[in-house]
């Protein structure tokens, strides 16, 4: 199994994301996982649930993970807005 694959299926990733990068640092005992969605992906909307809805304006996040054995891991990803409320304005 590949790396990304690897990585993917230990966090639960599922269609549209998927693991685009990882950078592993031995001396500083750290892991950075690097998370993305597909092009053309959808999601459900926080607000009102409806799925099917665009992602758009992602900005970047990053957030502490558990451990890997003895390294630190972050994950790495933008969080998206999506037109999906009944109304169509944009939600996060």
């Amino acid at each position: 199994m590949a790396e990304r694959g690897l990585f993917e299926r230990a966090l639960g990733l599922e269609w549209p994301w998927r693991v685009e990068r990882t950078e592993f640092d031995a001396a500083e005992r750290r892991l950075d996982l690097h998370l993305d969605f597909e092009a053309g992906g959808t999601f459900a909307c926080p607000s009102c649930g409806r799925g099917g809805c665009k992602a758009h304006d992602a900005s970047p996040k990053r957030w502490r993970h558990l451990d890997f054995f003895q390294h630190r891991a972050y994950l790495h990803t933008g969080t998206a807005s999506s037109s999906g409320s009944a109304r169509g304005s944009p939600t996060a």
